[in-house]
């Protein structure tokens, strides 16, 4: 797994391109595209890498990921079998180079035009926002023509007034960087950790993945991802404690071995380090309704 740029399916004319996926999961590659790109999740739940965040996505959350920013959706396995229904997810690619036309040099769209073309970053939006903008995105699949444009200004327009109630969630600086013949060892990195975060992993074993000695692996990884190796597999780690939490049918011990701890004192530091709640606390604030 390489991170591939992807190709966004628009013809030359077009500024934005609209799609509708509906899979058993979504695409798993890690990959990059100068879009701009807006995706409600309405079914489904999963990883989500965008740059040097780690995270979980499920149904209702909207993120913004920003231009050329390497990102993945990687969605839970056998989450289609259990569910019973494939994952589907709504998304908007805004080309900020194809709208760089007088129509936004205006003084009425100038501020929203740069706020995008600007964004290098990844967001995840607040409730109340997500569902606002989950209804646009939704709606811009039953218009066509220039109604749909004028579906696109609005959902971009309320971006903007809202931007505050956006989370960032990654800066844009990690991985952009990375010089392409290094893609597929990052690659090979990152889909190793997904696929063995749930067993001790040792700094020797995962530098051989890398082809690279321990003391340089640590040293890449530093200065891609300005975090160690460790604090990654732990952020990978504590998230999917976070989804086993939401299913309430493991103890706390249980969780912390199925994810990757042996000692649970150190998992309820860590978890407390990653998502700033302890286990106990995390698990109250899934009751509230």
């Amino acid at each position: 797994m390489r991170i591939i740029p992807f190709k966004i399916p628009k013809t030359r004319n077009e500024f934005y391109h609209y799609q509708i996926d509906r899979l058993k999961c979504f695409y798993d590659k890690l990959h990059q595209h100068p879009e701009v790109q807006i995706t409600y999740i309405e079914k489904g739940r999963g990883t989500l890498i965008a740059g040097d965040y780690t995270g979980r996505f499920a149904p209702g959350d909207v993120f913004i990921i920003g231009s050329s920013l390497p990102h993945v959706f990687k969605s839970d396995e056998n989450d289609h079998l259990q569910q019973n229904r494939p994952s589907v997810g709504y998304s908007l690619y805004i080309d900020m180079k194809a709208w760089e036309q007088e129509f936004w040099k205006s003084n009425d769209t100038l501020a929203v035009a740069q706020f995008f073309h600007q964004c290098y970053q990844a967001y995840q939006c607040h409730v109340s926002l997500a569902r606002q903008l989950a209804c646009r995105l939704k709606r811009i699949g039953r218009v066509t023509g220039f109604k749909r444009t004028l579906e696109i200004l609005g959902l971009l327009d309320m971006i903007y007034e809202h931007r505050e109630k956006m989370h960032m969630l990654s800066d844009g600086g990690w991985l952009k960087i990375i010089p392409e013949t290094e893609d597929t060892r990052m690659s090979r990195i990152i889909r190793f950790t997904l696929e063995a975060y749930h067993r001790p992993i040792s700094l020797q074993e995962v530098a051989r993945v890398a082809n690279l000695s321990v003391e340089a692996f640590c040293r890449y990884f530093k200065t891609h991802t300005r975090k160690t190796y460790i604090s990654f597999l732990n952020e990978v780690r504590i998230h999917h404690a976070c989804r086993l939490l939401a299913e309430k049918e493991f103890t706390f011990s249980e969780i912390a071995y199925q994810v990757g701890f042996s000692n649970l004192s150190y998992f309820n530091r860590i978890f407390k380090r990653v998502t700033h709640k302890t286990p106990g606390e995390y698990a109250l604030m899934l009751e509230k309704p």
